[in-house]
């Protein structure tokens, strides 16, 4: 018998027909937890915070949501008031602006993009077509340096561009017609080819505080280097050394990254994506419910 406690209001689990990115197939992260707390019966996270159940991404896409958002509020406020946890409540977001609706103060927002606990910014594929398209070319069969292929949605892309496009070895495309929620194939076939050809991409935050490509350049066989500005917003660092096995640099050292990769020999680099073996499974989605709920 499943225990979950569900908001009496369906727009609260509204679906999408939203695909992004292109090699989704399946649940968004939100909706995967959604299933797994109610397969294996679970309320609490693992500091005894009762679950806030929400599928925040889909409604709040949704152009309606503008106009029924005060009602969803009142439903919202009426289910925290009957039903009291003492140690506050959770939820899990992808959203890269977080919940719109107002949670009680003593909740913990396990987020994507944003909040207090950051999560990867993953995805479902059933299909796995990433990690089989993943190759294993040897390090001196790489051609390009360092790539990057997307849209600069955020300023700390418009500094990567501006400092490392004109550097040997790096390789921008920035697609004419942008890189919306309907990825055109040739860019995404772009992505994939360039970095199967890279030792290193760039995944610099976007609009949200992360972005879903430092997860992909890995699962492409490529080490991905996440560049942030304000808040270095990487999952687990708790358990985690990023220095195994990915870069993370600030934006104001940006300037520093040619140099930087120069240091990663053959030997280094094999280190590295070693030590990614070791700990890929903490970028799935059963990883990150076991996290949050220890279950």
């Amino acid at each position: 018998m499943n225990n979950l406690i569900l908001i009496p209001n369906k727009a609260f689990y509204i679906s999408t027909k939203i695909v992004y990115p292109p090699f989704k197939n399946g649940f968004y992260m939100e909706e995967y937890f959604l299933s797994y707390t109610i397969t294996n019966n679970i309320l609490y996270d693992k500091n005894g915070r009762l679950y806030i159940p929400a599928l925040w991404t889909n409604f709040q896409l949704e152009s309606w949501f503008s106009n029924y958002r005060q009602t969803m509020q009142n439903d919202l406020n009426n289910f925290v008031k009957t039903h009291p946890c003492e140690n506050g409540y959770f939820t899990v977001v992808q959203h890269d602006d977080g919940p719109f609706l107002q949670l009680p103060e003593n909740t913990i927002i396990y987020g994507a993009c944003t909040g207090h606990i950051p999560l990867p910014l993953i995805y479902e594929d059933k299909q796995n077509t990433l990690t089989q398209l993943g190759n294993t070319l040897a390090f001196n069969d790489r051609t390009i340096l360092c790539s990057f292929v997307g849209c600069t949605t955020h300023k700390v892309r418009n500094t990567c561009v501006d400092i490392l496009s004109t550097v040997p070895g790096f390789d921008f495309t920035i697609p004419a017609n942008g890189w919306t929620l309907s990825v055109e194939k040739n860019n995404q076939d772009v992505f994939i080819e360039k970095t199967l050809h890279s030792k290193f991409a760039l995944a610099p935050r976007g609009y949200g505080k992360s972005s879903f490509r430092f997860f992909e350049i890995f699962q492409l066989g490529c080490i991905p280097i996440y560049v942030w500005d304000d808040v270095e917003w990487l999952p687990y660092k708790d358990i985690l050394d990023y220095s195994k096995f990915c870069i993370s640099i600030n934006e104001s050292s940006i300037s520093k990254l040619p140099e930087l990769l120069g240091e990663i020999d053959e030997t280094k680099y094999s280190e590295m994506m070693d030590e990614y073996q070791k700990i890929k499974h903490m970028f799935e989605l059963d990883f990150m419910c076991k996290y949050i709920t220890s279950q």
